[in-house]
């Protein structure tokens, strides 16, 4: 017997090991890999850089300007980790992919909690982390990893507290539960008190749970408005108009107005999800037929939450007019515990795996689709090609990881494997994104999103009385790169509002404002970069002798 528990502990430890390693090597290692997108990610390394330039941590501003977009804790979390990591990319991206990890921590001992099986809460981290949306936007900068960690926490803290017999040990839990969904008001504002009022509202009221709701609610919102409330009173005392158009025009507006921001149609998301929860997504049928078994009523309880969790906020995300494919990341969670809870007991009580089998034969084939096209392609006239001809070393290490991929996938997945080590083969399916992300990124790609190349080239040209304008939406790459804050914009973009501001109405400039800086008499510089095309009016009264680069769709030009 001491033999017998001595092996599950070192099993349970492997697994523990194995799960942290994986997300070391495949999420942590690459980050300093790829250089910053525009313009999420300049976005999100500029605003925390002018927070610890001007040392002004409670206002937010983007080029100078007011931006009132979003609450600074995701700026605080950059700003600590440029300051101690120093301005690259891998401090950019550190938050928000830590982020993932604990998130994926939380669904670990969430399901142990309640489906006492380590191998199956192990399969629910697993599931998150390989999730194609998960991986993609833990590698990258975004509030919405954040924000799901903190709602996470925060839903399952309630979740616990509300469960928990001991009244000293359900307090801990009410507090964290106001802490954190606290924390996640100051990462993405109000969606913090919306997304747990559509899960635990209708699952406290369908198992009569009239205190937790009636009486808990209130303490743990008191306690979420206290983390709020020094930063709250602070920015109203700095800038007394940020209530009225964070709240009105961030979130009213973007969730009504017919006009609102990222528009798109109800469906978006239904349309999105395939993408975002490969390759998982072709194994609901087999987990659906696992939680369709008789379930043990212990389970049931937590199933209807992660049910409720899982629908009730895709439903809200999709009534809202804007949207973006980012915004149903909060749903990922209870998605990654059903489907490890589903798969594990379709797995104890079938005997054919015939859903499973259909699921891996559906992702062989997307697979081989994307290989062959991916072949095709590169045997068409170069505009078409993936890889350039001078790209072979990126191409080989594609085409490897699709192979791998394949043999490895059907391999495992169709042979007389145990079905741990079936499901957990799962992870070669996204092998070739991985491969992209890390080694392999087409030149294309880099050239559309990525301006670095250009800036760092430039910037010895460009010293501090050059006059800086930018087109499109590269300037947030421009003032990252450059180390300036005061850069004149062709068009508004995002910085509309900070641009309406009096002491900000001269950075807004047109064709004619160009004519005149670039005749000045002062004989300043003057450097334009675009995105794209710069506006014909713009080229027509460059000088023939201006110093001229190009990187892809991005450009400069420097007159002197």
């Amino acid at each position: 017997m001491t033999q017998k528990i001595s092996s599950q502990n070192n099993n349970n430890l492997l697994i523990g090991i194995g799960l942290v390693l994986f997300f070391i090597v495949v999420y942590v290692l690459p980050l300093n890999l790829r250089p910053l997108a525009i313009p999420d990610e300049t976005r999100y390394a500029e605003i925390p850089y002018e927070m610890i330039d001007s040392g002004n941590w409670i206002t937010p501003h983007l080029n100078g300007l007011r931006y009132f977009e979003k609450p600074p804790l995701g700026y605080w979390l950059n700003a600590i980790s440029i300051s101690l990591l120093g301005e690259n990319n891998f401090a950019v991206r550190l938050s928000t992919t830590l982020a993932a990890g604990i998130t994926a921590m939380l669904i670990y001992f969430f399901s142990l909690k309640f489906f006492p099986s380590r191998h199956s809460s192990a399969l629910a981290a697993f599931i998150y982390l390989t999730f194609l949306g998960i991986y993609l936007l833990g590698t990258h900068f975004t509030l919405d990893s954040l924000l799901t960690l903190f709602l996470t926490a925060g839903i399952m803290s309630y979740v616990l507290a509300t469960l928990e017999k001991k009244p000293g040990r359900a307090w801990i839990f009410w507090i964290i539960c106001g802490l954190t969904l606290g924390l996640a008001f100051l990462t993405k504002g109000f969606l913090a008190f919306a997304v747990p009022v559509l899960v635990l509202v209708p699952w406290l009221i369908w198992h009569h749970q009239w205190h937790a709701l009636l009486i808990k609610g209130w303490v743990v919102v008191f306690i979420a408005i206290l983390v709020v409330l020094p930063w709250g009173l602070l920015i109203h005392l700095q800038e007394g108009d940020f209530w009225h158009y964070f709240f009105w025009v961030e979130h009213i507006q973007r969730f009504t107005a017919k006009d609102a921001q990222h528009k798109e149609p109800f469906y978006y998301f239904i349309m999105y999800f395939p993408l975002l929860a490969f390759p998982w997504v072709s194994l609901l049928p087999a987990a659906i037929a696992g939680l369709k078994k008789n379930t043990p009523l212990e389970n049931r309880t937590i199933n209807r939450l992660l049910l409720i969790w899982l629908l009730l906020p895709f439903l809200f995300f999709s009534a809202s007019s804007g949207k973006l494919a980012t915004y149903i990341l909060p749903c990922f969670p209870p998605l990654a515990i059903l489907m490890s809870n589903g798969l594990t007991r379709y797995f104890q009580d079938s005997g054919k795996y015939r859903l499973f089998k259909w699921g891996s034969g559906f992702n062989l084939l997307v697979l081989s689709i994307l290989l062959l096209a991916v072949i095709y392609l590169q045997f068409q006239d170069e505009s078409k090609a993936v890889y350039g001809r001078d790209e072979l070393p990126q191409m080989v290490i594609l085409l490897t990881s699709f192979v791998i991929a394949l043999l490895m996938g059907g391999f495992i997945s169709f042979r007389k494997n145990p079905w741990n080590l079936r499901v957990f083969s799962i992870l070669a399916f996204i092998f070739p994104v991985i491969a992209i992300l890390t080694f392999a990124t087409p030149l294309k790609v880099v050239e559309k999103k990525a301006p670095e190349k250009l800036l760092l080239e430039v910037s010895p040209l460009i010293d501090e009385n050059t006059i800086i304008i930018s087109a499109g939406s590269m300037f947030r790459a421009v003032n990252w790169y450059l180390k300036r804050k005061d850069i004149y914009l062709l068009t508004a973009n995002e910085v509309e509002y900070g641009l309406s501001y009096p002491d900000a109405k001269d950075r807004l400039v047109n064709t004619a404002n160009v004519k005149k800086m670039i005749s000045n008499k002062n004989k300043r510089a003057v450097a334009i970069f675009c995105h794209r095309d710069c506006p014909d009016p713009i080229l027509e009264i460059i000088p023939a002798d201006a110093t001229r680069k190009e990187f892809g769709s991005f450009s400069f030009v420097l007159i002197n």
